[in-house]
């Protein structure tokens, strides 16, 4: 296994003048990216106070964010990337939580930095000095990044992946796609999420192009991104599809730079598969399944025009095979074709941030059958197989994805609570989030939202929000399928 570093290097070495990067006309070279990256990697080493530093990326979808990321693993730190754009309160506890050593931000830093020890130093990237580092660290940290999710108590918790781990998923999933040395790899996903992380290491460590999407024209209309930027990979959670879908861009036309689409983080239905292949038979396509806990993506569905057909025998499309290193059961269910999906392997996420219980209620110790014990995670997914393809078929708990974000249910309910109802209860119906509270009066809705977006994202916001004397009850229980009759 090589380390992820080690990996860019190598394409540094072998495409110096390739672009790395291209972002709004400027192009970026793999030399160009490297110098840059070990520039970064010098000013942390220049005020760190430690050998493996902990370092907060509040940056944009820019160059300046992927080489913080490579030069934080350079220097033989941690990173840990927040969503600018996101609610200010949820960034700041996602600082005050992941207690970084150095802070590393473009120009003025957002407000949510205001409450941050005035210790902490902060490298501007903009004056980024010329002082590089050498060569990479030796001595880093196990701690390649921590990526914080969503959490019912109001408050994130960061999962922490270790660098041995990720780089081992890097050479495994590189792989599978076989980019060729200059296609432009889309990076569309906010850079809080692992799925940008891997967007970033698989194109640099393959020779990639990255291309960031972050103008309100690339988020609403990406089919147009694809087609004028010359889009080969895109990777992304599938509800993408629909923007195009709506748009009408699902068309050779808008289409036709792609050469592979890779989803993951949600539900891919056989409908997007049709509609992709009529316009695009020779595209191949990929549906994977990963929680961020299990380190990337562990399953892999390679589609074509020619055998996408078996794999929609359920409502969703089948997740795949197991990633080599990895390893799918299901556990807890009536039959052996049934059950909570439970991922096995050696290269797990290495637990929450400063939450050991947590760690130990989701992490633990489970001997696959026929095979040895190995650490496992219980990922709250009941899976089902038919015809010995595995599919996606509910949540356990209350925890559900939009728009491949991981959303809490109860986190919702906590801050409507918190707003000053006795009580709250929200569902999904059709993918669309609606909340219940009690309370005698009517609900002034759009003050509500107003209210809860300043804790939650755009995507946790409900749709609708609906007071009730009192909550539909059994044997003191709210009752859901009670409220889940009231929206359909």
């Amino acid at each position: 296994m090589i380390d992820l570093v080690d990996a860019f290097i190598s394409q540094v070495l072998s495409h110096p003048t390739l672009p790395a990067v291209e972002h709004k006309g400027v192009s970026t070279s793999y030399e160009e990216l490297s110098a840059f990256a070990f520039r970064i990697a010098g000013s942390i080493r220049n005020v760190a106070s430690t050998p493996s530093p902990r370092v907060l990326l509040v940056l944009p979808h820019s160059t300046s964010a992927y080489a913080g990321m490579i030069g934080t693993l350079i220097a033989g730190g941690t990173f840990c990337p927040v969503n600018i754009d996101g609610p200010a309160s949820r960034n700041a506890i996602i600082t005050s939580t992941f207690s970084p050593d150095i802070i590393l931000v473009e120009g003025t830093p957002p407000s949510f930095l205001d409450n941050a020890p005035a210790t902490t130093p902060l490298v501007d990237l903009s004056r980024i000095g010329a002082h590089s580092l050498d060569g990479p660290s030796t001595d880093y940290s196990e701690i390649a990044y921590v990526a914080f999710t969503s959490g019912s108590s109001g408050e994130p918790k960061g999962v922490k992946i270790g660098r041995g781990a990720f780089s081992h998923f890097l050479t495994i999933a590189g792989s599978y796609f076989d980019l060729i040395p200059g296609e432009r790899w889309a990076q569309f996903t906010d850079l809080n999420h692992d799925l940008a992380v891997m967007d970033v290491f698989l194109a640099v460590t393959q020779g990639g192009a990255l291309v960031p999407l972050s103008s309100p024209k690339e988020r609403l209309m990406p089919a147009t991104a694809i087609k004028e930027c010359g889009i080969a990979i895109w990777q992304s959670v599938p509800g993408v599809l629909d923007l195009m879908i709506r748009a009408n861009q699902v068309s050779p036309d808008y289409l036709a730079p792609l050469r592979l689409m890779s989803f993951c983080g949600d539900k891919l239905y056989p409908d997007h598969l049709k509609m992709l292949f009529s316009a695009r038979p020779d595209l191949q396509v990929f549906n994977t399944y990963g929680a961020t806990e299990t380190t990337g993506f562990n399953t892999i569905n390679r589609l074509t025009s020619d055998n996408y057909r078996y794999s929609c025998e359920a409502a969703t499309v089948a997740l795949g095979d197991d990633v080599p290193g990895w390893t799918i059961s299901l556990h807890g269910g009536d039959s052996v074709d049934e059950g909570e999906i439970v991922v096995s392997s050696d290269c797990l996420g290495l637990g929450y941030w400063r939450d050991e219980d947590r760690t130990r209620n989701a992490f633990r110790q489970l001997r696959p059958e026929g095979g040895e014990e190995r650490r496992s995670y219980f990922t709250g997914d009941w899976g089902i197989r038919k015809n010995s393809r595995l599919y996606f078929s509910c949540r356990t708990d209350r925890q559900v994805k939009i728009w491949g974000e991981r959303i809490e249910l109860d986190e919702i309910d906590y801050l409507l609570r918190k707003a000053g109802f006795a009580d709250a209860y929200t569902i999904v119906a059709e993918g669309v989030l609606h909340s219940f509270v009690e309370s005698v009066n009517a609900v002034d809705q759009d003050r509500v939202r107003a209210q809860l977006s300043k804790s939650l994202s755009f995507h946790s916001i409900p749709k609708t929000i609906q007071s009730l004397q009192s909550l539909p009850r059994t044997n003191g229980k709210i009752d859901r399928r009670a409220l889940e009759r009231s929206v359909t």
